[in-house]
Formats: structure tokens, sequence, C-alpha cells
């Protein structure tokens, strides 16, 4: 296993990855899977043929053919993103956004192409890829529960209150404490990977510093000394 150092966090969005923490923050353009779906419906609504076989053998290939090209895409991310943790040992911090597809469903105000635009995401092949990739090299990956991330994309990485968002900054929110303005994917990638450094921290041994009598642990720079009855180690009982 690769001894970590830190911990650096992955927000998973549909036309992009955020990977970073306070010290650095990468984006890795994912439009190209976007448009590669929207290429495929476009060409598979096309199709007139009468005979459904020949158009269902085509619409396979074609959905072969998207599942191919999009996995290439999360593969050239996904690998310079698991390369770079490894150079500077850092433990990479993913969120739990399973059962996200019912937010789409039929009937919960939407229109039909955002519906099929966001259930299109391939967002489970680019944790797939990461976790193996990082897996063969030794890395840890982290995986956090949904209570752990609840409020990571809202939460101002600095004073800790909650985000306020306006039409007008897109996806930008800003913060009535620090009256500053900061990007949604940022915010997320910086609170993943504070809060996946407190379980890895919690993950590893302690150190135990071992003193002169059996104190804990002893202050630099003053004489360890033993005071009876606190730090020396008290007599076993035995039976008469």
């Amino acid at each position: 296993m690769t001894e970590c150092t830190s911990t650096v966090g992955v927000d998973r969005n549909l036309r992009n990855l955020t990977v970073g923490n306070e010290s650095q923050i990468h984006y890795y353009d994912l439009s190209k899977a976007v448009k590669i779906a929207k290429t495929t419906i476009r060409i598979v609504a096309s199709f007139k043929r009468d005979d459904v076989r020949i158009r269902t053998e085509i619409s396979c290939k074609y959905g072969r053919r998207r599942t191919a090209r999009t996995g290439h895409a999360l593969h050239n991310a996904t690998k310079t993103i698991v390369e770079r943790a490894v150079q500077r040992r850092e433990a990479i911090v993913m969120e739990d956004i399973r059962g996200i597809r019912s937010l789409y469903r039929r009937g919960n105000g939407q229109g039909r192409a955002y519906r099929r635009k966001m259930n299109g995401w391939s967002f489970g092949e680019a944790q797939r890829q990461i976790e193996y990739k990082a897996r063969w090299i030794g890395l840890p990956v982290i995986r956090l529960s949904r209570r752990e991330t609840r409020g990571s994309g809202v939460t101002c990485p600095r004073c800790g209150e909650r985000l306020q968002s306006d039409k007008r900054l897109g996806r930008k929110l800003w913060c009535g404490n620090c009256r500053i303005v900061m990007d949604r994917d940022r915010v997320a990638a910086v609170n993943l990977a504070r809060r996946g450094r407190v379980r890895f921290a919690r993950s590893r041994p302690p150190i135990i510093l071992e003193a002169q009598g059996g104190a804990a642990e002893a202050v630099m720079g003053n004489p360890t000394t033993v005071i009876p009855g606190v730090d020396a180690p008290k007599p076993t009982p035995t039976k008469s």
C-alpha cells in the first residue's frame, strides 16, 4: 500500500470531474461524453426501417460504440487522477451517490430530454475505473457514506456556514459570512477531501510515546516525573 499523507476529493458531475483539496484543484472536462450520448440518440431516432429486428441490431451497435467511446474518455481522466494522487501521496475520497437516478424519474416535473441526459450519466463507470486503478498500485480509496457527505456541496469550507445561490452566478455560490464567491464543484471537492481526511486519520494506528514510569505521553523539554498513584502502574490484586 502507498503511504499517504493527505487526501484529495473527487466530485463527479455530468460534464466534468473536479478533483482537489485546499491546496489545488483540477478540472477534467467530460463534455465529450455528453456530446457522444446526444449524437447516438439522434442517430438511433433517425432510423426508418420497418423491420424491428434490423433496427434493434443497428441500435445495439451504436450503443456499444457509445459505451466504448465514453469509457475511453473516462479512462484518460481517471488515469491522470490516480497518477497525480500517487505522486502527491494522497488518498482518494469519493462520495456515495447511489440512488441518484430516482431524482430523474417520470413525474418529477422534468423534461424528457433532461431526464434522458441525466440518466445517461456514467458516474458509476468513473468510480469503477478510479477504484480498480488505485487498487492496482496500492492507493487507498475512501468511500464516504451519505451521512458523511451531507451538505458537502453547499457548506463553506472556510467558516462552515451554508452557502447561498443566485441564478445570475450560475454554478457559483457565495458565503454571507466570508463575503466570497466560490465554484460549486470546488466547494464539494474541498469538503470531501476534509471529511475523508478525518476518516483516514481514524483508520491509522495511534502513535504511543512510551515514557518512564508508564506515562502515556511527555511534553518535549520537560523532565518526565512519575506521580505515585497516577502514572505508576497499579498493583495487581491477589487472592488470599
